[in-house]
């Protein structure tokens, strides 16, 4: 991936649960990952590292007063890069996105934002104060990459490019866009229409040995929901957690 952020660039995931202890103690087990309380001043949100790398965050499903939240789904939510949080978030809702979080601080970190995008996606904005957001060795057990999967293939392609900058490279022979060309491709939209209910982003997760971490999600509680399968950029199982959160586990080809 490009070092020099975009518009648009996936900069960070976080993860809501209900179990919180006994789901942590899952990806810890699969991948490796340490969560750390950063206090109430955070509202208890825990960052997941990776050997010292910043993989990303996790919290409880709870309400703004901090009381458990039954409706709320366990789920991953990708965060878009922004320059100006209060424009692309103005300008998301013209394009026909729905407010799930308006605007907000966090501390010097920076401030986030998340709406539902016009095909259905839930998906989140940050603009960077002291933090930037993860970091991406493309090492196991860190995200590798990100893509919308969409009921409405053209809508998704004009909000992302209007709303997010989003330089849209066609893929030939298959309704795949990412934003950014090849090597430079820093995210993808998925025609998924023939596969899913529902439009919803996913990211991927890198591992030394995709059946053998398939294995042992099923292990643990988790499901494979598709795959293994080969592809050309590597081995892919699509899985969910005991929760029902889903995720991508990909091995380098």
């Amino acid at each position: 991936m490009p070092e020099n952020l975009r518009e648009g660039q996936p900069v960070w995931i976080d993860y809501t649960c209900h179990e919180f202890e006994s789901t942590t103690k899952f990806y810890s087990e699969i991948f490796g990952w340490e969560f750390e309380d950063q206090g109430p001043d955070f509202g208890h949100y825990n960052m997941i590292t990776k050997d010292g790398a910043a993989v990303g965050g996790a919290m409880r499903a709870v309400n703004m007063d901090g009381t458990p939240n039954p409706m709320i789904p366990a789920m991953w939510t990708t965060y878009l890069h922004t320059s100006d949080i209060a424009s692309t978030y103005a300008a998301a809702l013209t394009a026909g996105a729905a407010p799930i979080a308006e605007p907000m601080s966090v501390g010097p970190l920076g401030q986030m934002a998340v709406i539902t995008d016009p095909t259905g996606a839930g998906v989140g904005m940050w603009q960077p104060g002291n933090f930037t957001g993860f970091d991406t060795p493309l090492t196991p057990g860190t995200p590798v990459w990100f893509e919308l999967m969409t009921l409405n293939y053209p809508v998704a392609q004009e909000f992302y490019r209007n709303v997010f900058s989003f330089d849209i490279v066609a893929m030939e022979g298959f309704p795949y866009s990412t934003h950014g060309a090849e090597e430079n491709a820093v995210a993808g939209i998925c025609d998924a229409s023939e596969w899913t209910q529902v439009s919803f982003w996913r990211d991927y997760i890198n591992v030394e040995d995709a059946d053998a971490t398939a294995a042992r999600v099923a292990e643990l509680g988790g499901k494979a929901l598709a795959g293994p399968e080969d592809s050309p950029y590597g081995r892919i199982v699509t899985v969910t957690d005991p929760e029902g959160a889903t995720f991508q586990l990909q091995q380098n080809p």
